[in-house]
């Protein structure tokens, strides 16, 4: 005889009897013969062990609190960067505040203060005058091995020197006072020179700056 069957498997709950869960399994069967269906049911009643420390059956299962999400960084504001040091030195003329006399009555410049021209250079024929920029005293009158031939260098006080350099003679010497526009020297081309010119200096508290802005 044929026979089918099924089975069926009820919702779990919690036990009225004990502190376990139960639940039912239902069969059903058709037999062939007849054609009439049979039901079976059965009851589970699950107990907690007792002598177990962690019974399966006596969890619980708890709701998670939702996280708290982790506040958004504020943006770090990026330092500004700082300035490049800029060296007192431009390749082109600009206004100066008259405070020293022109130095080559006549002469124009030829080369101008630059990083790596540290001076300007005034070009006039040979034998031009060279004037004190200001009153002072000569602190150098002589060569000097350093390219610049015969030098002159005149201290004017607060911290302000002012050198003249390739020069073709010298009218001072160490330790003379001199006038504002007195003559110190002539216009050559010695040293380390391409021709006759004035490799003119202003020192201000011992950095070489622009000429140009002080005459």
């Amino acid at each position: 005889m044929a026979l089918s069957a099924g089975f069926g498997f009820s919702q779990l709950r919690q036990s009225p009897v004990s502190r376990g869960l139960a639940f039912d399994l239902v069969a059903t069967a058709r037999g062939a013969a007849s054609g009439e269906i049979e039901f079976r049911s059965a009851h589970f009643d699950l107990q907690p062990n007792p002598e177990s420390t962690d019974p399966i059956l006596s969890r619980r299962a708890f709701p998670t609190a939702e996280p708290t999400p982790a506040p958004t960084p504020a943006p770090t504001a990026k330092p500004k960067p700082k300035p490049d040091l800029v060296i007192a030195s431009v390749a082109r003329p600009v206004s100066g505040n008259g405070s020293l006399l022109w130095p080559v009555p006549g002469g124009t410049i030829s080369q101008y203060f630059w990083s790596g021209h540290l001076a300007i250079d005034i070009a006039a024929p040979t034998g031009s005058r060279v004037l004190a920029d200001d009153a002072g005293t000569v602190v150098w009158a002589g060569w000097r091995d350093n390219g610049g031939g015969l030098v002159v260098e005149i201290d004017h006080g607060n911290g302000i020197h002012t050198g003249y350099n390739h020069l073709g003679a010298i009218a001072v010497s160490v330790g003379q006072v001199v006038a504002r526009g007195q003559r110190i020297a002539s216009v050559g081309c010695t040293g380390d020179c391409t021709g006759p010119h004035v490799h003119f200096q202003v020192i201000i508290d011992g950095i070489l700056v622009n000429p140009l802005r002080y005459l």
